[in-house]
């Protein structure tokens, strides 16, 4: 057996293969140009994500005004306005945005003290007297009266529409779209059967257009369209 020829040398098993550099460069190359890739659609998705968030509130908002309005037997409503998306119990006649918001406001607010339902808790003064010995002991339970009221506010929902974004809407008989701007507002009503005239509502950012139309009988969102806004002349 030759013994220096075998120094420095190893086995076959001992041998592994190895990345040459230019391997390297090369997969660090590929991972680069994926993420630079990946990394802006992923940002883009996060945005139109965010943007959508108004439109996915908004079907929940209808589907719980029908609810309400099957529950309790009586009509409720979803106003739109430039700056905001409200579901109230039908409120009539205000027809004008600045009307319409204050008298949310007033039904948001606790009534004066002199208008609540109050509860009167009765407590009577008991005097219990024991004679043992000739002593007596008194005690007086429990505490004097006391009156206790409560308040519950009527159902609302308010769904704010962030700065900048355009409010249009398309209700059934329109010719065509309409724009929640200055004091304009739409009402649109949910009847005790369920009913709803159908609606088609869109909301436009600088970056996005989002659109959404609900079935008349279910109230389910049937449609819905993401794309660039159209250019502005």
């Amino acid at each position: 057996m030759n013994v220096a020829a075998g120094i420095g040398e190893r086995s076959p098993e001992y041998r592994r293969p190895a990345f040459t550099l230019i391997e390297i460069v090369v997969a660090l190359t590929i991972i680069a140009v994926v993420a630079a890739v990946a990394i802006p659609t992923v940002k883009g998705l996060g945005r139109a994500e965010a943007a959508r968030a108004p439109i996915a509130t908004l079907a929940e908002m209808v589907q719980e005004v029908r609810h309400r309005a099957m529950r309790g037997r009586e009509p409720f409503q979803i106003v739109f306005e430039r700056e905001g998306i409200h579901a109230s119990p039908a409120m009539y006649p205000y027809e004008k945005r600045d009307e319409f918001l204050k008298e949310l406001e007033t039904l948001r607010a606790p009534p004066p003290s002199e208008g609540f339902d109050r509860v009167i808790v009765e407590r009577t003064e008991m005097q219990v007297q024991e004679v043992t010995g000739g002593a007596s002991d008194k005690e007086l339970l429990p505490a004097p009266a006391e009156e206790e009221w409560r308040w519950e506010p009527p159902w609302t929902w308010s769904i704010p529409l962030a700065q900048g974004t355009e409010c249009e809407v398309l209700m059934w008989g329109d010719g065509e779209w309409e724009v929640m701007e200055g004091d304009k507002m739409r009402r649109w009503v949910f009847q005790p059967s369920g009913m709803a005239s159908p609606a088609r509502v869109r909301l436009r950012t600088g970056e996005l257009e989002l659109e959404a139309g609900f079935d008349v009988l279910t109230g389910e969102l049937t449609r819905e369209r993401a794309a660039q806004p159209p250019a502005k002349p």
